[in-house]
């Protein structure tokens, strides 16, 4: 418990969030003892993200709509070591880099949001290399079974069934256009009957009416017996279809305050169908559109499909769940600004996971704050209760001398990690 508190104490304090900082801030602190805390102490780190997500879910247990939302993050890394690693696309950046990439899930309600369980993605060359894996302290597959590679909507998914399997309190799941996109994603959350509204691209193909699905039947005598599925009817482009939408049908919705005033925008929903090109059966879903406009009048258009049947959501609502979506991004801006979530200098696979649930911790206590003092203080920021605990925490005295040993120490530590780098 000592050091976990003082490890928190360090992402509120460092400069940089990697342990060597951190323990020049934070007092009665020692390397060596929060180096092995993060990356060899035993402790769960599925029981601290489970207990995030109880936590964070009873602060929004009196709010009507609360969004289970899910994107994923890239960690820009160095080298080939750290578990996980490898040339893949980094949102961070827009483009392949040199990362760690994970799947985030967090809760949201309103203004308020908090990260609260994540998954590792391992690219194929680490699942499909067992001596890699070991090394990187990655849990072995349960006997018989193979490591394979899991998809990021699979991945997705598991964190939703384990949140719902632990009574996380949610109404609704969003996601951007990877997730919106997948049929497979869409199709497992209606079996588990919880309520989605997911982005998707705009080339996205739609029925306006039920298309007939069917094997087609043979019309030569020669040649193989058709086996796969036809559908009659004509599919259209959501950004094409959007363009035949009469401007009275459009609906004024305000979507939430800021600090610049009330946020608005055009919402129009409509009953449409989906087919994946392989199922013996369309799906009906809801199709939302959302349209922004800047002071200059250009428009930004959102699209977004739910599987809300007709009448059960209004439009309003539905557009509403599709813009909370932007809460997700604000969660990872906070968590790698204010508690250091990429600053991390650890490799292995039980040190990643420790670093994370810490992160979602000190994440956990700004949104307490957040809501804690929602009516004296409406616009406390993350950055705001930083600033505050960094003032409250006691920090170690630096004099001058203090001011050299430290950086005698940084050579010392320097010194091992190049001589361990030299040695594998």
């Amino acid at each position: 418990m000592e050091h976990a508190t003082q490890y928190l104490k360090g992402l509120f304090q460092g400069q940089k969030r990697n342990i060597e900082r951190m323990v020049e801030r934070v007092v009665d602190s020692d390397y060596y003892q929060i180096q092995h805390f993060i990356s060899e102490s035993p402790w769960d780190a599925r029981a601290g993200f489970d207990r995030v997500a109880a936590d964070t879910s009873q602060l929004f247990a009196a709010h009507e709509r609360v969004g289970l939302l899910i994107d994923e993050s890239a960690h820009r890394k160095k080298g080939k070591e750290s578990v996980g690693v490898g040339r893949q696309y980094c949102g961070t950046i827009g483009k392949v880099d040199n990362c760690q990439v994970a799947v985030y899930a967090a809760l949201s309600a309103e203004k308020y949001y908090g990260l609260i369980d994540t998954a590792l993605y391992l690219p194929e060359d680490w699942t499909s290399n067992e001596a890699r894996c070991k090394k990187a302290g990655v849990p072995p597959m349960p006997q018989g079974e193979e490591r394979v590679c899991k998809s990021k909507v699979e991945l997705a998914l598991d964190i939703i069934k384990h949140q719902k399997e632990l009574g996380t309190w949610f109404h609704y799941i969003g996601a951007d256009g990877l997730y919106g996109n997948s049929y497979q994603f869409q199709r497992e959350i209606d079996k588990m009957a919880i309520l989605f509204v997911l982005d998707i691209h705009s080339d996205q193909y739609v029925y306006t009416e039920p298309p007939v699905i069917a094997i087609p039947g043979k019309t030569t005598a020669v040649g193989r017996k058709p086996s796969r599925y036809k559908a009659i009817g004509k599919p259209i482009e959501v950004r094409e279809l959007g363009k035949n939408i009469a401007a009275e049908n459009w609906g004024k919705i305000r979507l939430r305050q800021t600090g610049k005033g009330d946020l608005n925008c055009m919402g129009y929903a409509q009953k449409v169908y989906l087919w994946d090109g392989q199922s013996s059966d369309y799906m009906e879903r809801m199709l939302v559109y959302r349209v922004t406009e800047s002071k200059d009048g250009s428009r930004e258009y959102k699209y977004a499909i739910s599987n809300a049947w007709e009448g059960e959501c209004t439009t309003e609502e539905l557009v509403r769940m599709q813009s909370q979506r932007y809460f997700v991004e604000r969660s990872f801006q906070e968590a790698k600004q204010e508690a250091g979530m990429s600053q991390y200098q650890v490799r292995g696979w039980l040190a990643w996971h420790h670093h994370m649930v810490m992160v979602m911790v000190a994440l956990h206590f700004i949104l307490s704050e957040k809501m804690l003092l929602k009516n004296s203080l409406p616009l406390l920021s993350a950055y705001d209760v930083r600033e505050i605990m960094l003032n409250i925490y006691p920090k170690k005295a630096i004099t001058q001398q203090e001011i050299m040993e430290q950086i005698h120490k940084r050579h010392q530590q320097r010194k091992i990690q190049e001589s361990r780098k030299d040695s594998t």
